[in-house]
């Protein structure tokens, strides 16, 4: 395994051990479903740098636990990716590609420029229709937001249309036990 890769991931596990709430005990199970879904989708793909990937996928989500509540965590997430791999010594390029990644991976206000970037995007957005993500939100009374959600990650997911076409009996799967799941 990659050098930077061991560290990031090991960081990544030690900033989430620190926080008490169910759903940091949830989220390093779901970087690591992320990271099968990625390696899946590159598997092959000689242009996919994993390298600039896997990194990515491990800091992602990593802004959740870092400062405030109401801060877009994909922003936290990609301070903390650069901070954390400067001071590892990654080189100042490969860091601006992670970053990119990470900073990219909801597909809001930056969209995923680098095939790296949409490999990302896409095994997050498909880990949540391969787990229990939307089903927490409903038991949380947020039954709206996780059909906006699938929504949007559906929509995401698009970035490769083959996969999409391949996932999209789960997708309405899904919206059907959604949409049946009381208020």
């Amino acid at each position: 395994m990659d050098k930077i890769l061991e560290k990031t991931k090991s960081h990544f596990l030690k900033t989430f051990t620190k926080k008490k709430h169910p759903i940091y005990i949830y989220l390093p199970k779901h970087v690591a479903q992320v990271e099968r879904w990625a390696r899946k989708i590159a598997r092959g793909d000689t242009i996919v740098d994993k390298n600039i990937l896997l990194p990515s996928v491990w800091l992602h989500d990593i802004g959740l636990v870092i400062g405030n509540d109401k801060s877009d965590h994909a922003i936290k997430s990609e301070e903390e990716a650069k901070r954390f791999l400067k001071k590892i010594g990654v080189e100042p390029e490969r860091i601006k590609k992670i970053a990119h990644c990470v900073r990219a991976h909801r597909c809001r206000d930056i969209k995923p420029t680098t095939k790296e970037a949409k490999v990302l995007a896409v095994a997050d957005s498909i880990s949540h229709l391969t787990d229990f993500n939307y089903i927490v939100h409903c038991q949380e009374g947020e039954k709206r937001y996780a059909l906006s959600k699938i929504e949007r990650d559906y929509r995401d997911i698009g970035l490769f249309p083959k996969l999409q076409r391949e996932i999209t009996p789960l997708y309405r799967a899904w919206k059907k036990l959604l949409n049946v799941f009381p208020d």
